[in-house]
């Protein structure tokens, strides 16, 4: 599982990462040369967050829609907008850092999207769906680093193979598990 999964958002990959001790953890990758290791706790936090900034993109979007198909002007419509996100709990950015998802409705199509911050540079635009395949991508690498570890001790020690080949056995699964698409 050792493989990144990486999608088509600009720069940033989660993969299951090995350490010097010889167990395995959700890094997310925001570009070659800089990445955040998560545990449990903290990685699931995360991808709780991007869920919400997704959530509140695709929400900020229906609300000019309906707003405006009852025949609110758009800068009415945009008014509401910047009262609910007053009213609303903000993100939480701590949590995804150096990672910002800011969520925005793009004035021509009427649709969400998330602007990608990194350190405080834009990088790109996701989508809410982009949004939640990241985060989906975090939990199953956070579910698969104990799974990644566990094999890496059993091709070790019970069927004997060398340290280095048996590490990538383990990147090598990657290619053999399929992610609905």
């Amino acid at each position: 599982m050792a493989d990144p999964i990486r999608a088509e958002h600009p720069g940033i990959w989660v993969q299951s990462d090995l350490l010097p001790d010889g167990t395995y953890v959700a890094a997310i990758h925001h570009d070659d040369d800089s990445s955040r290791v998560l545990d449990r706790q903290t990685g699931l936090a995360y991808a709780a967050e991007i869920f919400t900034a997704a959530t509140y993109s695709e929400y900020d979007a229906a609300v000019i829609r309906q707003l405006t198909a009852a025949g609110v002007s758009l800068q009415a419509a945009a008014r509401t907008i910047g009262d609910l996100r007053a009213d609303r709990p903000p993100l939480d950015y701590a949590v995804t850092a150096p990672l910002r998802l800011v969520p925005g409705v793009a004035a021509k199509t009427g649709r969400g999207f998330l602007r990608v911050v990194i350190n405080g540079q834009q990088v790109g635009q996701w989508t809410p769906d982009d949004a939640r395949d990241h985060a989906s991508n975090v939990l199953t690498v956070l579910a698969a680093v104990d799974l990644d570890a566990a094999y890496r001790r059993h091709l070790i020690g019970p069927l004997g193979l060398e340290v280095a080949r048996a590490e990538n056995v383990i990147t090598d699964l990657g290619h053999h598990i399929r992610r609905p698409r």
